[in-house]
């Protein structure tokens, strides 16, 4: 029995050593070009700028740190406003969960740039066109990516015309071409056209639309060929004006409510319409219109209708959707619009138009520990949309 026992003992031993070997032969070479595996982390986010989109790069370190890392031209046009939020949306900038590539839109000439995430920079490898007018929002789901084109009035390219919004699909390749997919569908419009965000379910199987402008959730489900049902299962959000949106770890959808400035949750049920589990949970704030969570970490809601603006914090309690305030004024600085955490959910970063980015440290009880401001290198017009790895 002893020889047995010792046996498996060695057994063990060997596999555990080859495994940390593995390991260790992986990370030592990430490969030149796997931002997710980059000792460094990075910050971007987007001029916005009418005059020609870039994309604004900080090297973020070990303590959460940022540093201004360079320009990167979209080879697109921003959509620039007289307000701070003028694309009104969340993920109109994205990484793929990889790492490897960085999605962005250009709203004001209807186009998309994919850029190779390079360890100092970014390299733009393909620009297509959206599909729509006025794109404001992407999702992504392995190789399949959707865009949300608003369908606004574009002053720019089209004067007063106005057309109507839609999702428009694409296949990201591994060398970086985003290809159409031919697959549209067009958004129902209400009394008016105002759509904040699209984004798929952890599973893939289902694909959300905010409707801002009057108050509705568009559910469509993804067929076995992998496409959106032709129309949507609609639910009228109580809570008024749904904004941003994320799935939790159990893929329960939690929804921010502009109106309400408050958080409501959702279990998306076998035939598309939404169950209920928690209505508005207030924050006691105003407008609170940008949602972020990371891992099964607390979650963030950035509030800038306020005098000063807040971020918020909520826990899912237990995993479940059922969600608890946990301090309405976790920050208390600039009128902060999008937001996003880091990958291991340590640092909060939320855009500042006009500003720059306010950094956090986050406590697993939902505190936040300001890291300071850095600075915005944008000179004109307002910045949009935010990444983080």
């Amino acid at each position: 029995m002893k020889k047995i026992l010792f046996s498996i003992i060695f057994t063990l031993a060997v596999l555990v050593g080859l495994t940390a070997a593995f390991a260790t032969a992986v990370s030592a070479d990430p490969g030149p070009d796997w931002g997710a595996q980059f000792a460094q982390g990075a910050v971007y986010t987007m001029t916005n700028a009418a005059s020609g989109n870039a994309v604004v790069m900080y090297t973020r370190n070990a303590n959460g740190m940022l540093t201004p890392a360079g320009s990167f031209p979209t080879g697109g046009v921003g959509l620039n406003e007289t307000t701070p939020d003028p694309l009104g949306s969340q993920n109109s900038l994205i990484l793929t969960q990889d790492g490897k590539w960085l999605l962005a839109v250009n709203a004001g000439s209807n186009t998309i740039t994919v850029f190779q995430v390079k360890q100092n920079g970014l390299k733009a490898v393909d620009w297509v066109s959206s599909g729509g007018i006025s794109p404001v929002s992407l999702t992504i789901f392995g190789d399949e990516v959707f865009v949300l084109n608003d369908g606004v009035s574009n002053p720019i390219l089209d004067g007063t015309t106005v057309t109507p919004g839609n999702i428009t699909g694409f296949t990201l390749r591994d060398n970086g071409d985003l290809d159409p997919t031919g697959v549209v569908r067009t958004l129902p419009v209400g009394g008016a056209q105002d759509f904040g965000q699209v984004g798929f379910d952890k599973t893939g199987n289902w694909l959300i639309v905010t409707d801002k402008a009057d108050s509705n959730i568009l559910v469509y489900s993804m067929g076995w060929d992998r496409t959106p049902a032709a129309n949507p299962v609609t639910y009228l959000d109580p809570g008024v004006v749904p904004f941003g949106f994320i799935f939790d770890a159990v893929d329960n959808l939690i929804v921010v409510e502009a109106a309400d400035s408050a958080v409501s949750s959702y279990h998306i049920k076998f035939d598309g319409t939404l169950k209920v589990i928690s209505q508005s949970i207030s924050n006691g704030d105003s407008t609170a219109c940008w949602i972020a969570q990371s891992g099964i970490g607390p979650i963030f809601t950035t509030n800038p209708g306020g005098a000063t603006g807040t971020i918020s914090s909520f826990k899912d309690m237990f995993f479940t959707g059922n969600i608890t305030l946990l301090n309405g004024s976790a920050a208390n600085l600039n009128r902060t619009i999008d937001e996003g955490l880091s990958n291991d959910g340590q640092y909060l970063y939320a855009l500042a138009p006009g500003v720059g980015i306010d950094g956090f440290k986050v406590s697993p009880n939902g505190n936040l520990t300001s890291l300071g401001i850095f600075p915005e290198t944008v000179t004109s017009g307002y910045v949009q949309g935010i990444a983080v790895r």
